[in-house]
């Protein structure tokens, strides 16, 4: 295999979630020539995979990003496209580039309307003329079978049915570390806008279990950039312990680094620390509401050191 298309352009974590298909790909095609279709915010991450040999950053609409990359679409054949995010303008690109092969997941929902069954495919029918096959992923989240629908297994499932060889089923971020500027051996915990859904009764429980934690361990506290109010009310009312550090301005690349020497990641699912950390074999904690416990079943990295906590009775180990 010499040339080969893929489609991320979706969020950061998304694209972590994909890395082990890249590492297998490497490995299986150590010569072939591979092509990622990102966007502006997941390059950010993406080019840390320097044996990826073209980037292609998605913006504006897809009329204007096939004519710009013209020659890399409509003189080429590639010999594999795997359309990998949930974008119907990848799916149609995807569609219009030649190739030997395409595959992708095809996302079906059920819905209830007045009482009539309706069945939302994505891609269309037309659309999925163009592909060699599809694998089915059914988006109701109370399906009985809901792990059958994990995305990676289903990206890796792809590429057994192309007759491709799995070597790692793990996340992979290849990365080479910078300075350590907080004490080795510490907990990460990322405080982002998804704290703002909780009521104050966890965040008082919770403020209270990190006063505990911080008598004996390091923390170091990061957040989305600028804060929230939750993240500043701890600011402020810790600033001065010699055992918390802040940081509410981390770029990707300092997050990275952030969680690289850290021990343990604790967030309420924030999907690139997540993902970061099953790079680096962390301990991953997740607080988050039952709600969206099957939504999340789908998004665990395989393989990683994974603990969910119900955020009404979560606890430090």
């Amino acid at each position: 295999m010499k040339k080969i298309l893929i489609f991320k352009k979706d969020r950061i974590g998304d694209f972590l979630n994909i890395s082990p298909i890249l590492y297998n790909l490497k490995h299986n095609f150590p010569e072939a020539h591979i092509t990622i279709v990102c966007s502006s915010y997941n390059y950010s991450i993406a080019k840390h995979y320097t044996f990826i040999n073209k980037f292609l950053i998605f913006k504006h609409s897809a009329l204007f990003f096939l004519i710009k990359n013209y020659s890399s679409f409509f003189f080429n054949k590639y010999d594999l496209i795997l359309q990998l995010d949930s974008k119907n303008s990848s799916y149609l690109l995807a569609a219009l580039i030649r190739a030997h092969k395409k595959a992708s997941i095809k996302f079906i929902k059920y819905k209830n309307f007045f009482g009539i069954n309706i069945i939302k495919k994505r891609p269309s029918f037309l659309i999925s003329l163009f592909y060699n096959f599809f694998l089915t992923s059914n988006e109701n989240y109370d399906h009985p079978n809901n792990k059958k629908n994990h995305y990676l297994s289903l990206y890796l499932q792809i590429l057994k049915q192309l007759n491709i060889k799995i070597h790692s089923e793990k996340h992979y971020l290849p990365y080479m570390p910078t300075k350590n500027i907080y004490l080795n051996n510490y907990y990460n915990i990322h405080i982002d806008e998804r704290w703002s859904f909780f009521k104050k009764p966890f965040l008082e429980r919770f403020e209270k279990k990190l006063s505990d934690l911080v008598i004996d361990n390091t923390v170091v506290l990061t957040s989305n950039l600028g804060g929230n109010d939750f993240f500043n009310f701890l600011f402020f009312k810790y600033k001065n312990n010699k055992n918390i550090y802040f940081n509410n301005k981390a770029t990707v690349n300092e997050l990275i680094n952030i969680i690289y020497y850290s021990h343990s990641v604790i967030s309420s699912h924030t999907g690139l620390t997540v993902h970061i950390a099953a790079a680096f074999d962390k301990k991953i904690i997740d607080i988050v509401s039952p709600k969206i416990f099957n939504e999340l079943d789908r998004w665990i990295p395989i393989s990683s050191n994974y603990q969910r906590f119900n955020f009404e009775n979560f606890f430090f180990e």
